[in-house]
């Protein structure tokens, strides 16, 4: 099995703080339900971590920016690993991911590459 990173794009910047509690349990009931079903069949690598929306941006000549919130589409929000036998099997396991209940989110699926050696 290869690990595949689930890159998590866009969402509501403001959805952690307008959630009730309840809504925050219910959802973190379904993100426990998914990592345990994955751990179970030894698919889960790493559960992640979602991302602060600010943040900063550096380039190569030390150009130092703020994270641009206007870009929250294209912004990696959040990840987790998965293991998987290929990216198709990787895309099948992103499919069930409760993510996918927040506004404006994609998936951004990429296999984790091992160096050679």
């Amino acid at each position: 099995m290869k690990d595949y990173i689930l890159f998590y794009k866009g969402g509501d910047k403001d959805w952690m703080t307008n959630t009730t509690p309840e809504q925050m349990a219910a959802t973190m009931e379904k993100w426990g339900e998914w990592m345990g079903a994955l751990q179970e069949k030894n698919q889960l690598a790493s559960g992640g971590s979602p991302l602060d929306y600010s943040g900063k941006r550096l380039t190569a000549d030390g150009v130092v920016t703020d994270v641009s919130l206007s870009e929250i589409k294209e912004l990696v929000t959040g990840y987790s690993i998965v293991r998987a036998n290929n990216i198709e099997d990787a895309v099948e396991i992103a499919k069930d991911c409760p993510i996918f209940q927040y506004p404006d989110i994609t998936v951004e699926v990429r296999e984790v590459a091992n160096p050679p050696g």
